[in-house]
């Protein structure tokens, strides 16, 4: 791009403010990128910071890989050696097992409430996942892991609490049946009574509602032949966990599988999502250049006679599409560079002020934003290119301009 085509092209759009049309749509084309990439930019900041707190909460509930056996026993301690030995990108693991029971409170008759008790080590639990930090504080003090779910204590999720109309410290109810293969009609249940050791509040629901933790020690006093039947464990960042899932496969040969497994539709949705809200609003960057083609159609048939004048200067073709092509492409690029800036300003308000709250319907408390370097090049990357193409095909006008026929009648 030459300076002559530059000079010109910019000479061009600053006289326009002579033509009003022209003016006009120069102003119309600016706002149209201007608006189109900001809402693109800032649309995409949103889609990602739903997508990463989303995972990010599942992360911290569940653990990164689970392994388990169908229902037998594992040996623990054999294959914690294993781990520790042959897989050192595992950073940390714990053993678990769960059993369906019913809760209720004492002297109720209600059955409905069918939850999955799940027996934890408090130590390596908390290495493992986020449990111990979403458990309330009492009287104003964190409670741990390890107290909560002492003796014969469960933690209990928050929205389970407010079902049973139960408080902390106090006795519920549990009836088991200690047979796992139960092949008569009629079952008949055992009952222990428990205390409400601690509340947990993870914000999803099929946890807070339907799972209660407690030790291992009271599971076996409920279960005496139960034993560990599956395994949780915590890759170390930036490992590709289906890596390790694929080795642990073919070393254990047991059924192994991301958190991700567990939510394939949610993860899914979230990405098919964020790819459908970038080709929708992509389209209307399109539709914005579309109207820098239809701005240079009037441009270059208001400058026939400037055009005609050049070739007869001896300016070639292409020079003469550079002058055009650079009205085009000026326009885009410092409406695109607005509407980023604009896009990065505001998402750094929302993520230093997370003014807009959410409901309760969705994993997050308020309105996230993630703000991804690449996200941005991507955008401007892509309104350049739409934008060169709508000037690149309008600007072929230009070559069909005969200088004689010009030069005769409209000169």
């Amino acid at each position: 791009m030459n300076r002559v085509s530059l000079f010109l092209a910019w000479r061009y759009l600053l006289g326009s403010k002579q033509e009003r049309s022209i003016s006009y749509m120069v102003i119309i084309c600016f706002i149209s990128i201007l608006i189109g990439s900001f809402s693109l930019a800032l649309v995409m900041s949103i889609m990602n910071g739903f997508e990463q707190e989303t995972f990010q909460k599942l992360k911290n509930i569940h653990a990164s890989i689970n392994m388990n056996s169908y229902d037998e026993h594992l040996n623990w301690p054999a294959i914690k050696e294993v781990l520790h030995k042959e897989f050192p990108h595992i950073s940390a693991s714990t053993p678990t097992t769960s059993k369906h029971v019913i809760v209720q409170l004492p002297g109720s008759d209600d059955i409905s409430n069918i939850l999955l008790l799940r027996a934890i080590e408090p130590i390596s639990q908390a290495t493992v996942t986020t449990l111990e930090q979403m458990i309330e504080a009492k009287n104003g003090k964190k409670s741990k892991l390890q107290e909560a779910i002492h003796n014969n204590k469960i933690l209990i999720g928050r929205s389970l609490a407010a079902t049973l109309e139960a408080q902390l410290g106090e006795p519920v109810t549990i009836l088991f049946s200690p047979e796992d293969g139960i092949k008569s009609r009629h079952i008949s249940f055992d009952q222990a009574e428990v205390i409400i050791g601690g509340i947990f509040h993870t914000g999803i629901d099929e946890f807070d509602n339907h799972v209660i933790y407690c030790s291992f020690n009271l599971l076996e006093q409920l279960f005496p032949e139960n034993g560990v039947t599956q395994i949780d464990l915590r890759i170390k960042p930036n490992i590709e966990e289906e890596t390790v899932v694929a080795q642990l496969k073919e070393r254990l040969g047991l059924n192994v599988y991301s958190w991700k497994q567990l939510y394939p539709a949610l993860v899914s949705a979230l990405k098919l999502e964020k790819y459908a809200m970038f080709f929708i609003l992509s389209l209307i960057i399109l539709v914005a250049s579309m109207n820098i083609m239809s701005l240079l159609f009037m441009q270059i048939v208001q400058k026939r006679g400037n055009i005609a004048i050049l070739k007869a200067l001896g300016m070639p073709n292409q020079a003469i599409r550079t002058i055009f092509l650079s009205m085009g492409m000026i326009i885009a690029l410092l409406a695109t560079s607005i509407g980023l800036l604009g896009a990065l300003f505001v998402c750094i308000l929302f993520k230093r002020y997370p003014f807009i709250q959410l409901p309760d319907a969705y994993y997050v408390s308020h309105l996230p934003v993630s703000i991804e370097l690449h996200s941005f090049v991507l955008i401007f990357l892509t309104i350049m290119f739409l934008s060169f193409l709508a000037t690149w095909f309008a600007t072929y006008k230009t070559t069909r301009i005969t200088i004689a026929s010009v030069l005769r009648f409209e000169a």
